[in-house]
């Protein structure tokens, strides 16, 4: 009784704070909306870090900070005793064409429908087939899809290039960044026969674009039209406040994990993306890790080269005074604005050991329709650009020295990176395919993988270059020229990979003639030799000019039996 009278002595004291009018706003909008936008000013005894854990925190201005709550947030917020005003949602504040057009048909001049945004992500993938392809993410609440397009020049083959995620509006009423989305996929495929700067980019990237997030959120009151949308999901919940955190545990918010942010999680912990973007309305800044942290990420020299080649890009290319809200620069460090937890930039980051920034695009969460060309004009090239970093640094393969089996390893960057950041990559278990994106420069590199020898390893860097490399892995059982010990097999392989001389110690006495030949990985014989007798210890040298780089089987046989050794021909 005690807890629920004080409780009670605190809602009253809050009404006496805030007017009846926004009382009753307040409360009609968490009603029909499930949120609502509040304005205060924040008070001296606490710090944004510790308002972050009540409210959503949307902009800081000076003292006043602006927010979006839910029921239970706005509860918790009414302890704190802090008088507030309740703001018109900026999806209310407009009244949005709703006609049932295509896009290209209107010249862009309306936001789309659910209907209409379905059909022109089909339309896209249908219309350029052979570099395009619809992916299902998932759905959300409401059962509506979460759709990626992919963009590659060999569409249905999961190729061992750099792969780029660009995603937008996961806070459902900020739709400048789902517009800008669409413009760039039709810019894309259009594009790619015209451009050889586009075709470039799809030729070396696979590109994942996911326009709309929050389509529950985005179409709260009717799936015809964006007019009432809301930041939280159907279960208002905030989205980006909704992962895992490296700092806050595994939910932050301390809600469970919506459908949403499940099947976001699932696709990309499945794609291994090397670059990502999460695009935002409210502000215009480029804002990267880490957002839970003071400290900085182990490669923050580069994370705000690449946020300040975005922002100069679009300084250059939009309107006077564009990209400098809230900082001039149209950057910043996420934690320096203001803390939030459970944002899925630093989810990808230090979880998936990706590289992605938060990029808010326009003050105007929902802009005039007819000031859509003006920001796509002012991002194209900042887009383009941001697409462009994911073809500066290292790629390549690990593999076993002895099989050239793929191997999972770790890759990290001694005495620069940190365990404590996540900041070393892997590579994939199924290929061995890495990439590590880098400024120029000189790299010692180590390689770890478990039953595997440590190798360390140096790269040079070339300014605006990618790096390809293969990294050869040694097992724990090999002897130290890298062959297996005198109880494998009847003989080793003395190099591997090759240039051009095979080298084969024997070291098992052969009863009899053996046979030598090397298949190609579709069976078929490439090399033979019908028969010589190895002495022990003898070396045979097999010159493999004619042979294509690529990954080899060599057999010796003899009348007890076969052992056989996978190699790898390197192109001289």
């Amino acid at each position: 009784w005690h807890m629920r009278h004080t409780l009670f002595l605190i809602f009253i004291f809050c009404l006496r704070t805030v007017s009846a009018q926004d009382t009753v706003k307040i409360e009609e909008y968490l009603n029909l909306r499930g949120e609502a936008i509040i304005a205060f000013d924040r008070p001296a005894s606490l710090s944004l870090d510790q308002l972050s854990a009540y409210v959503s925190i949307d902009a800081v201005e000076g003292k006043e900070i602006t927010a979006y709550v839910n029921r239970k947030q706005y509860e918790r917020f009414l302890s704190l005793g802090i008088p507030f005003r309740v703001l018109v949602p900026p999806s209310l504040s407009f009244v949005p064409d709703t006609h049932l057009k295509s896009i290209r048909e209107t010249n862009w001049d309306h936001y789309p429908s659910y209907a209409e945004y379905l059909q022109r992500m089909q339309s896209f993938a249908s219309g350029s087939p052979f570099i395009s392809r619809l992916d299902t993410i998932g759905y959300t609440v409401k059962g509506k899809l979460l759709l990626a397009l992919k963009i590659s020049d060999s569409v249905n083959i999961e190729e061992s290039e750099p792969r780029v995620f660009l995603t937008s509006s996961i806070h459902g009423d900020e739709l400048t960044g789902c517009m800008l989305m669409l413009h760039l996929i039709d810019s894309l495929l259009t594009g790619y026969s015209t451009s050889p700067h586009i075709k470039r980019l799809i030729d070396n990237l696979e590109i994942y674009i996911n326009p709309l997030a929050n389509p529950d959120g985005t179409f709260k009151i009717s799936d015809t039209t964006v007019y009432g949308a809301t930041r939280f999901n159907a279960n208002a919940i905030d989205l980006n406040r909704n992962f895992p955190d490296p700092a806050a545990g595994e939910h932050p918010d301390g809600n469970q994990w919506q459908m949403e942010t499940q099947s976001m999680m699932r696709y990309m912990q499945g794609k291994h993306f090397a670059l990502s973007a999460n695009f935002h309305g409210g502000a215009e800044v480029v804002n990267y890790p880490w957002d839970t942290w003071y400290e900085r990420h182990p490669d923050d020299i580069w994370f705000h080269q690449i946020s300040l080649r975005y922002a100069d890009s679009a300084h250059r290319y939009g309107s006077p005074g564009y990209f400098t809200s809230p900082y001039v620069s149209g950057v910043t460090n996420g934690y320096d604005w203001y803390r939030i937890t459970g944002g899925r930039q630093d989810y990808v980051t230090w979880f998936l050991r990706g590289r992605e920034v938060t990029i808010e695009v326009s003050t105007i969460k929902i802009p005039d329709i007819s000031l859509i060309p003006v920001y796509w004009n002012s991002n194209f090239r900042s887009l383009l650009g941001y697409l462009e970093e994911a073809l500066r640094g290292i790629q390549g393969f690990v593999f076993d020295s002895l099989t050239g089996k793929p191997l999972r390893a770790l890759l990290s960057i001694p005495g620069h990176d940190a365990a404590s950041a996540n900041s070393a990559v892997e590579s994939d278990s199924l290929s061995g395919y890495f990439v590590r994106l880098l400024p120029p420069g000189e790299y010692t590199f180590r390689a770890e993988a478990a039953g595997y020898k440590e190798r360390l390893f140096n790269v040079a860097i070339p300014p605006d270059s990618m790096v390809r490399i293969s990294v050869f892995m040694v097992p724990y059982s090999a002897d130290s020229s890298g062959n297996p010990d005198q109880s494998g097999p009847c003989f080793a392989i003395v190099q591997n990979p090759v240039a051009e001389d095979l080298k084969i110690q024997f070291f098992m006495q052969s009863a009899g003639s053996l046979r030598i030949r090397i298949f190609d990985v579709q069976g078929n014989i490439r090399f033979e030799i019908p028969s010589v007798r190895p002495a022990r210890e003898d070396q045979l040298i097999i010159n493999l000019r004619g042979l294509e780089p690529g990954v080899y089987l060599i057999t010796a046989s003899d009348r007890k039996g076969k052992c056989s050794k996978k190699f790898i021909k390197m192109a001289q």
